[in-house]
């Protein structure tokens, strides 16, 4: 992969101790990682995911790399090109380095189980915020679809004394939350197999899910496009909201009188997800926007 430019740059520092005749620009830092977020079709986040992957290559902080960037990179570092080659292919960052940044705190992630994404951390966010409305110290929260465990360990290592659980229909994925508590909690939260809240018993003052809520035609899609994720962690369905209509009927029998039940949507769901619910009895819907502005989580409570 080149990393050397021609005469139409600026010169480096050593320009005037090379002989004319093998005179080459040096790139820094900053212009590898502009040529290589060129090269990175469909991607949200180009020159993010190129610096994690040269900073994992260098073995240094992603903060160490961006102090760096006007210094002259003389090559990339050993094992970047095939890192790199990797995220070409359509890999995702979190699934090359083994790891993913959430709500502050470093999350174990392969193929087992969906990356976090930052807009989730909006779910977080409101739980932490109704969760508190609440008054009491030692409210009992559950978390479905857990994945990774990335919703639910915030919430403890935010609120140490919240009594949590979390399940997911993934054993495998249970493998990575039970991996993630130990790692980030030093213990590892009760954790169980199940289809959403069947054999569930609340009942809980908070339910928190990010279930899977991509149509099935576009789950498809993604898939035979490279798409690394589990199906199991995308699929919603026809219209991606199955799973939030059979946790509507669910969720009042499994909340506290006045729990709240909190559920991550794609943002064109946000209308249909407010009259799912309400038609279950769970009222005082609110409805909270990501930041982009996107409506992404919807809130109802149980009274």
């Amino acid at each position: 992969m080149p990393w050397s430019r021609t005469s139409d740059a600026r010169p480096s520092k050593a320009w005037n101790e090379t002989p004319a005749s093998v005179r080459i620009f040096i790139l820094t830092y900053r212009e590898f990682l502009a040529a290589r977020t060129a090269e990175l079709q469909g991607s949200e986040t180009p020159f993010l995911d190129a610096s994690l992957i040269l900073a994992a290559s260098l073995g240094i902080p992603r903060s160490s790399l961006l102090a760096r960037l006007p210094e002259p990179l003389d090559a990339p570092p050993e094992g970047f090109d095939r890192l790199w080659g990797r995220r070409l292919a359509g890999e995702s960052v979190s699934y090359i380095l083994g790891r993913r940044e959430f709500f502050g705190r470093e999350f174990l992630v392969d193929a087992r189980v969906l990356s976090p994404r930052p807009d989730t951390e909006v779910l977080v966010a409101a739980a932490l915020e109704l969760g508190d409305s609440l008054g009491m110290a030692q409210i009992r929260v559950h978390d479905l679809c857990t994945g990774s465990g990335a919703v639910v360990i915030s919430l403890v290592a935010e609120r140490p004394f919240w009594r949590v659980s979390a399940s997911d229909l993934s054993a495998e994925a249970l493998e990575v939350a039970a991996a993630n508590s130990l790692a980030i909690l030093g213990r590892t939260i009760p954790l169980r197999q199940a289809d959403l809240l069947e054999g569930i018993a609340g009942p809980f003052d908070l339910i928190t899910a990010n279930p899977p809520y991509v149509p099935s035609a576009e789950a498809s899609v993604l898939l035979e496009g490279g798409w690394g994720e589990p199906l199991l962690a995308l699929d919603g369905g026809t219209d991606g909201l199955d799973l939030v209509r059979r946790l509507a009927v669910q969720a009042p029998a499994a909340l506290a009188r006045g729990g709240f039940l909190l559920v991550e949507i794609d943002a064109l769901q946000a209308a249909e997800t407010r009259s799912i619910l309400e038609k279950e009895d769970l009222g005082g819907v609110r409805i909270w926007k990501d930041l982009a502005g996107r409506e992404r989580v919807v809130s109802a409570r149980f009274s």
